[in-house]
């Protein structure tokens, strides 16, 4: 028996009627093995996702957005016994074409990569996603209009998340991480941003205040989101070139930020509720920033 049939024969007994792929003809998808399963199982851990440089994407949407915005994949690991959607097959076969290794794995072995309690399927491995403050500065230059979007301590995976998504919708140009936002690689995150993670810059940053200041010196103007602020978001005109900042959850905005704030504004309240969390009251402003065209603008 020649070596590609003896391969084939040893991964139909592994596993049974699963799908056999291949790649140029020629390589075929792998068993996942228990030595592969531990080293990408480890990803999930922010200091291996540092020390590899790699973090996992789960689910069939978020791995089609990835794609689409050209993220490198170091491997696919999917469940080739499962039935497949058209939809879903158009993106395992997309992503087979874009994924330095393609693996076979049973439903137990995505369950223990995987985070969610339901998985779906489908995990690829990819570079995390590096971006550059100098050339995100250099295209701001050349906008009459903009909006950044700070998160000040914003601490919950599932809110920075959630932030992103709003900022990828509203089309704000970048989102700054400062000290206390989870990293952007967290899962939960990730999940969270339904595929806004692959739109646009995001970028940690050391010092906020620092990068805040900086700004303003370049023209932008700092709005702040304050509980009580003595400014409404009804009566409020956007500066053209906008530095937003959303406030930790239960602190709100540092002290440091809110003295380079040029504005504080307060989103009203109309029923009986006590508070939006950060990622609505995030919406709600990047929704009156959008809506009001240019020459609202001040």
């Amino acid at each position: 028996m020649c070596k590609y049939h003896s391969q084939v024969q040893r991964i139909q007994l592994f596993y049974g009627q699963a799908e056999l792929t291949m790649l140029d003809g020629v390589k075929m998808a792998e068993p996942l093995s228990k030595a592969k399963l531990s080293v990408y199982r480890k990803l999930r851990g922010k200091k291996n996702r540092e020390i590899e440089n790699r973090f996992i994407i789960e689910g069939w949407h978020l791995l089609e957005e990835a794609i689409k915005s050209g993220v490198h994949l170091n491997a696919l690991v999917y469940d080739g016994s499962r039935k497949l959607s058209d939809e879903d097959r158009v993106v395992l076969a997309k992503a087979k074409q874009h994924s330095d290794k393609v693996y076979l794995a049973s439903e137990s072995q995505l369950k223990a990569l995987g985070e969610t309690k339901t998985n779906s399927g489908v995990i690829g491995i990819a570079d995390r996603l590096h971006y550059n403050w100098g050339s995100v500065e250099a295209s701001l230059r050349t906008k009459v209009e903009s909006c950044l979007v700070v998160l000040d301590a914003v601490s919950d995976p599932g809110n920075c998340g959630a932030i992103i998504r709003g900022c990828d919708w509203f089309g704000a140009d970048a989102v700054l991480m400062g000290k206390g936002c989870p990293e952007k690689e967290n899962g939960k995150l990730v999940r969270a941003t339904m595929g806004g993670i692959f739109h646009l810059p995001i970028l940690p940053i050391e010092n906020l205040a620092d990068t805040v200041g900086s700004l303003k010196s370049e023209g932008f103007q700092v709005v702040a989101s304050e509980i009580g602020a003595s400014e409404s978001l009804q009566s409020f005109h956007w500066p053209a070139k906008t530095v937003l900042v959303i406030g930790n959850e239960a602190r709100g905005v540092s002290e440091e930020i809110l003295e380079l704030a040029d504005h504080r504004i307060e989103i009203p309240s109309f029923g009986n509720g006590e508070s939006l969390n950060a990622a609505m009251s995030c919406s709600v402003l990047l929704g009156h920033w959008r809506m009001l065209d240019s020459t609202t603008l001040g």
